[in-house]
């Protein structure tokens, strides 16, 4: 067998390759630091995954938004004791699999964005510990608060006692894509209060223990969350509720993702009166593969569900989707509030564990399905 070395700058692992006789022994390649931007090591930042360098990364944040530039975490593991603030400014690591901040107050860990411009990219944030979910944002991994502008690309988030990434306070403009989002205690993405025009894409979301993606609008909130692009996401993989779920929302598109073995609906449009949330209207759903959701024993949710049991639910419209194997019905659409226009167009059911359709309620338009 021919062996063949591909040598990378400032290796840390090693994965192996192996394709039609030629093994090829790959590291993750280094990034480099952006133009203008100031390193945390800089600022005594320890990369050795015990010093606390919480100082170290505020100073350089500080630093970069005063010259007007970035900050650059180099390979390594930095511990994080608290809460990282980060204003205006982005932070940018090595790699994914080489920049890791680890938070080690479980209680009290999340990134938090905001301002303008504000990004997060290329690294793993990681909690030693998790703590017990009780809603508190201190325990997120991301948190954004009312950011304009802000981006997360490529970071990896393991663990977090409450969300992955929350997105609040009417925050806007935003690019979240491209992530690996896994073991949270609450959803893996959440976009709320009055937040919009938010891209969530190619992400990888897996073994939360709520939903994967959640867009949620409450009444408390001071307008709807709304102009929200949900877009080719890997989803599931034994998470613990729904996975793509709107609560409350308007102006949504659900595209070309795949949603797997959720203990609830892999899909949920609704309105919830224990969680007072706000009505739905307009949402498309199209192009998504949900496979073997709703797996909960105790639990009848279909592959798809549109729910209300309070408020309203109008124009949503389903179109081109595949619903196979799912655990009870493929689709449903029930409860006591106002269901309006549901449309139902060229989607295709397949080997249901109960009735492919459950409709109760609605004004339902069907046509070109398969399977129903």
């Amino acid at each position: 067998m021919k062996i063949q070395v591909v040598k990378q700058r400032r290796t840390a692992s090693f994965a192996a390759l192996a394709l039609a006789g030629l093994l090829i022994w790959q590291a993750p390649t280094e990034a480099a630091a952006p133009q203008s931007s100031v390193s945390v090591k800089d600022y005594g930042a320890v990369p050795n995954g015990k010093t606390d360098s919480l100082a170290a990364f505020q100073k350089a944040i500080a630093a970069a938004k005063t010259r007007g530039g970035s900050v650059y975490v180099p390979p390594g593991n930095y511990a994080l004791s608290g809460r990282l603030f980060v204003d205006g400014v982005g932070i940018t690591g090595a790699g994914q699999n080489l920049s890791i901040l680890t938070s080690t107050d479980p209680a009290n860990g999340s990134i938090d964005l905001k301002g303008s411009n504000v990004s997060l990219k290329d690294l793993t944030h990681v909690y030693k510990n998790t703590a017990a979910r009780d809603g508190s944002d201190a325990k997120n991994s991301i948190t954004v608060l009312g950011a304009s502008n802000f981006s997360i690309r490529n970071v990896r988030v393991v663990g977090a006692g409450t969300a992955g990434i929350l997105v609040r306070d009417e925050a806007k403009d935003g690019v979240i894509s491209d992530n690996v989002i896994k073991n949270t205690k609450a959803d893996g993405i959440h976009i709320t209060d009055g937040s919009s025009r938010i891209t969530i894409e190619n992400n990888t979301v897996k073994q939360t223990g709520d939903d994967t993606i959640a867009v949620v609008s409450y009444k408390k909130d001071p307008v709807v969350t709304s102009d929200v692009v949900i877009r080719g996401n890997s989803v599931g993989y034994a998470s613990g509720a729904r996975g793509i779920s709107v609560v409350g929302g308007s102006g949504v598109k659900i595209e070309k993702n795949t949603i797997n073995n959720t203990e609830m609906a892999g899909i949920y449009i609704a309105v919830e009166a224990a969680w007072k949330t706000r009505d739905v209207n307009d949402v498309n759903v199209s192009g998504n593969t949900i496979v073997k959701t709703g797996t909960r024993p105790t639990n009848d949710h279909p592959n798809v569900l549109v729910f209300a049991d309070t408020g309203s639910i109008d124009e949503i419209r389903f179109d081109r989707n595949v619903i196979t194997d799912s655990t009870n019905a493929g689709i449903g659409v029930w409860g006591d509030g106002k269901i309006g226009k549901i449309y139902f167009t060229f989607n295709q059911v397949k080997n249901p564990g109960h009735d492919a359709t459950n409709f109760k309620k609605g004004d339902i338009t069907s046509e070109g399905n398969s399977g129903f």
